[in-house]
């Protein structure tokens, strides 16, 4: 037997019992447990097992892991012992002491990042100093898990660059910063030129057709919206229409562009007048009231407004003579038309005209006239302005000759009626008329002869008035053979007013010589014409 010594004695017989039962031993419960602080370890203390025999003097070793007290790594440390007994029989138990590493990593980001894209790019090449995480415990790898390196092209927008650090023991940190490229370049947009038109037919309007433009920028994705005006394709009104268009980029920058579309309205307006209008003056005035239906102009567009521009209104006096009722329509693009029509009012209602009485009188002494005078008539109308003309006899005050002077006025109205009057001047001639006979004349026969050739100047008549007529109403006329005897030569003088004047002289011849008598035959004879007795001359005896 071994002795705890190890020193053996031997006897002379031997009785070997064998020891076959193994010795025992327990180990601890596992330990688990947190690093220290900062440090990739943690200070563990443990029983260590003891083992145990049947037999005295078992021993029993550590044959793995750390002593108690000891600073256990971070990880699984397996602490093995094994007892053995004198007999050499072994048992073995271990535990672990399991240090877990809950220590989290640390990493530092840099600051966020802000800047403007690169001139006509959209992104921006930024550079820093990637982080790189530390730990408690060695071999801790940092990874960039999302964003782009440093030196990459940015684009424009956030960039999260994101960082993990892993320790061995699994446990990670991270840490993030942004890259902010704003986009401060404009979009661009270029609009077509103006354009001009005239309205469509019949239309307050044009169906305009352009190609809308399209906004370009330095990044992907501008949206162009049109933001005023109207379609291509689409019916523009009469007048200008801007047509805005908007590009916005990615990045809420935007950029407009603009064009005018100006539809001018070339088509004139309609306007329609009634027919002209005939009419007769209202009784007693120099006017006439006339309806009718004022016309309204028409136009493609709306809103044309009609003015009167000549004439009178509906309903108003229209005055004898000839309106021209005129109306322009003016539209809202300043076309104009016109149209107009007559109102004529006729005058037919006669002026009047109201003369004196008609006069009579006497002859101024010695004069075939009379001065007269009167009020002279004056026409009246329902119309202003009537014109009275004398058209026959003599003005007021003017000497009137004897007879009748008819004077006649005639009044014309504006419209060329006519009325007329009249009254006589009946100037009567009073005075005689004179006549004046040469004085009585004598004388002896012509030799042979029973008379005697005698002449003289007949009388002639005068008077107030001319024309008076002298006529010898007895006796025989100057170079008449005068029988012998008396003949008494009588003359009347008559004017033109009737009256008469008379005178008379004798011319007596003498017979002085003797007579012859032979008797002719019988004579038979009818009186010779006149008031007057006339002396024939015929054969008589001698002493008759």
């Amino acid at each position: 037997m071994t002795d705890a010594s190890g020193n053996t004695a031997t006897c002379s017989f031997t009785v070997v019992i064998s020891d076959n039962q193994l010795p025992t031993i327990t180990c601890p419960a596992n330990i688990t447990g947190n690093n220290d602080p900062g440090l990739c370890l943690k200070v563990v203390t443990f029983t260590a097992p003891v083992g145990s025999d049947n037999c005295a003097g078992p021993s029993t070793t550590q044959t793995a892991g750390l002593a108690s007290g000891a600073a256990f790594p971070v990880g699984t440390t397996t602490n093995a012992f094994r007892v053995t007994d004198a007999a050499g029989n072994s048992a073995t138990c271990s535990f672990t002491v399991i240090i877990s590493d809950n220590e989290l990593p640390t990493i530092t980001c840099p600051a966020n990042i802000t800047g403007t894209n690169d001139p006509g790019l959209c992104s921006k090449v930024v550079t820093f100093t990637a982080p790189v995480g530390t730990d408690n415990c060695p071999s801790a790898t940092t990874t960039q898990t999302a964003g782009l390196s440093s030196g990459a092209a940015f684009p424009v927008g956030t960039t999260t660059n994101a960082f993990l650090v892993t320790d061995a023991a699994g446990n990670t940190a991270t840490c993030s910063f942004t890259v902010v490229i704003s986009d401060n370049q404009l979009p661009t947009i270029t609009c077509p030129a103006n354009i001009t038109g005239n309205n469509d037919l019949g239309l307050c309007s044009k169906v305009v057709t352009f190609s809308a433009p399209v906004g370009a920028d330095n990044c992907a994705g501008p949206t162009t919206t049109q933001t005023a005006g109207l379609a291509s394709g689409a019916a523009f009104p009469v007048g200008t229409t801007t047509n805005t268009f908007r590009v916005t980029d990615a990045a809420g920058n935007t950029a407009t562009c603009s064009f005018t579309v100006s539809i001018s309205d070339s088509e004139l307006p309609t306007i329609t007048c009634p027919a002209n209008i005939t009419g007769n003056n209202d009784n007693g005035l120099c006017s006439k009231v006339v309806t009718f239906s004022a016309p309204v102009g028409a136009d493609n567009c709306a809103g044309p407004s009609t003015t009167q521009i000549a004439g009178l209104p509906s309903g108003s006096a229209f005055p004898v003579g000839t309106t021209t009722n005129a109306y322009l329509v003016t539209d809202a693009a300043g076309n104009t038309a016109t149209c107009s029509f007559t109102v004529i009012i006729s005058d037919n209602q006669l002026p009047t005209i109201t003369c004196p009485a008609n006069i009579t009188g006497n002859n101024d002494p010695g004069l075939c006239s009379k001065v007269v005078t009167f009020s002279a008539p004056v026409g009246a109308d329902n119309c202003a302005g009537p014109t009275t003309t004398q058209t026959a006899g003599l003005a007021s005050g003017s000497a009137f000759p004897v007879g009748t002077t008819t004077n006649a006025y005639l009044v014309t109205d504006a419209a060329g009626n006519t009325a007329t009057c009249s009254f006589t001047v009946v100037i009567s001639d009073n005075e005689l008329p004179t006549i004046t006979c040469p004085a009585n004349i004598t004388g002896n026969n012509d030799p042979g002869l029973c008379s005697k050739v005698v002449t003289f100047s007949a009388p002639v008549g005068a008077d107030n008035c001319a024309g008076p007529s002298t006529t010898q109403i007895a006796g025989l006329p100057s170079g008449s053979a005068f029988p012998v005897g008396t003949t008494t030569n009588a003359y009347l003088v008559t004017d033109m007013a009737g009256n008469t004047a008379t005178c008379s002289f004798t011319v007596v011849i003498s017979d002085s010589e003797l007579p012859t008598i032979t008797c002719p035959a019988n004579i038979t004879g009818n009186n010779d014409p006149g008031p007057l007795l006339e002396s024939r001359d015929f054969l008589r005896p001698c002493g008759c």
